[in-house]
């Protein structure tokens, strides 16, 4: 996933800075029109640099001599590649770079072909006479190192991944999806420092991969990549981009598995408290999902990927409860619709701590992740999922009060007939 393409702020000056480059370039060709045309040579460095003048009629450095349309034409098309470039990249601070080289190359080309409309000829001025180098000008200059900066970008300090818009798609194995997180400064954060902010809130992460995360602009501040030292305000958007990673083959274990029911399109397993439902970091073996690929053969739904095969639904590690597990695509999808609408009907039976006041009721309340601990969810007004639940008491059972006398520390009831105790129907 890339971020957006380069902002309409970006364009203008890209160019604005084309235009003063190209302006540039002219001041120094009328320079030298009017100093060094039919004047001896300028030295500046006898046997080394001068400045002579030169009208040259093909390209750079003497190049396609006296092919007028043919040079006009190379322009156009170079003009064209480089600005679709240009368009093409994300608008990420990492880019520019490129987008200097695409600037720098447009006024180059740019100003040797003012020349050539107007003048039939290329002015040049510029001469290496140490190595007889051919005479060159601005325009040359901004040409020569946007190419020469290039070629040192794309061999020395890039990834495919810097330029995913304009590089090929290759296929890559087990790759997870780059994930994009969004969230809102809260009012108790608001002047921390964003690379302690984020730590505190999103608890998966080290602080020190976050910092990283910071150097190379994937985390913006109302869409704007900050440094660490920034400092959040209440209300700001903040969105993390996390990226893609390289995860290890997920083999299949032998482990037993507590099913309920199984056909040939899915099955139920009952999870136990403690198990992971699908690998993570952290949690790559002894999975449900590394058991579901022993017990199924390799016969899941791939429409999640490789890391959750099968898997249409989760519930929490430390959660115990029914799972559906789909072993085709058909049925994931079909199962996949029935949650989305909420037409399958789920049922629990639960034990709860406290005092019931009535004996049935609906709970309408919207569950998002916690504002400040990340791993937990709970009651979320403003970024919260809508989620309803209808509860009937089923049973309440009777209470038993155990008395200890305070000279008395050991869990022992009182000494009545045969140290039983009495039922309370307290909270009934």
């Amino acid at each position: 996933m890339e971020k957006s393409k380069v902002s309409a702020k970006q364009v203008i000056f890209g160019l604005v800075m084309t235009a003063a480059l190209v302006a540039f370039d002219q001041v120094t060709k009328w320079w030298a029109v009017t100093n060094l045309k039919d004047q001896a040579p300028i030295v500046w460095i006898r046997g080394v640099f001068e400045l002579q003048y030169l009208e040259n009629r093909g390209a750079a450095f003497g190049l396609m001599q006296n092919q007028r349309w043919l040079f006009l034409l190379s322009v156009v098309v170079v003009m064209i590649i480089v600005g679709y470039c240009f368009y093409r990249l994300p608008g990420d601070k990492r880019y520019s770079p490129l987008r200097a080289i695409c600037i720098a190359m447009s006024a180059g080309a740019l100003g040797n072909m003012i020349d050539r409309i107007a003048n039939g000829f290329v002015v040049d001025f510029f001469y290496f006479s140490l190595i007889d180098f051919p005479i060159f000008n601005i325009a040359d200059i901004y040409v020569t190192l946007s190419a020469v900066f290039l070629i040192l970008l794309v061999l020395f300090f890039t990834r495919r991944r810097t330029f995913p818009s304009l590089c090929p798609k290759k296929k890559k194995l087990r790759e997870i999806q780059m994930e994009i997180i969004k969230f809102y400064v809260e009012e108790t954060h608001a002047g921390v420092r964003i690379d302690r902010y984020l730590s505190e809130i999103m608890e998966d992460y080290s602080r020190s991969y976050l910092q990283k995360l910071l150097k190379e602009g994937r985390i913006c501040v109302n869409g704007v990549p900050v440094k660490a030292s920034c400092r959040v305000e209440a209300g700001e958007e903040i969105q993390v981009e996390i990226p893609e990673a390289q995860v290890p083959e997920i083999l299949a274990e032998d482990i037993p598995l507590d099913i309920l029911y199984e056909d040939e399109d899915l099955l139920v397993v009952n999870k136990p408290k403690g198990m992971v439902v699908h690998p993570s970091a952290g949690h790559y073996s002894h999975t449900l999902v590394n058991a579901l690929m022993y017990h199924c053969a390799g016969n899941l739904s791939g429409i999640n990927g490789i890391l959750r095969p099968g898997i249409v639904h989760r519930i929490d590690m430390d959660t115990t409860g029914s799972l559906l597990v789909c072993k085709n695509d058909f049925t994931h999808n079909a199962i996949a619709d029935q949650l989305k609408v909420h037409s399958i009907t789920r049922k629990y039976r639960a034990i709860v701590h406290g005092i019931i006041n009535q004996e049935e009721g609906i709970v309408d309340a919207p569950i998002g992740r916690h504002p400040t601990a990340r791993k937990k969810m709970a009651v979320n007004d403003k970024n919260g999922k809508d989620a309803v639940t209808h509860y009937r008491v089923l049973e309440i059972p009777p209470i038993y009060v155990y008395r200890m006398p305070a000279r008395d520390r050991k869990d022992t009831p009182d000494q009545g007939p045969y140290g039983e105790c009495t039922p309370s129907t307290a909270g009934r």
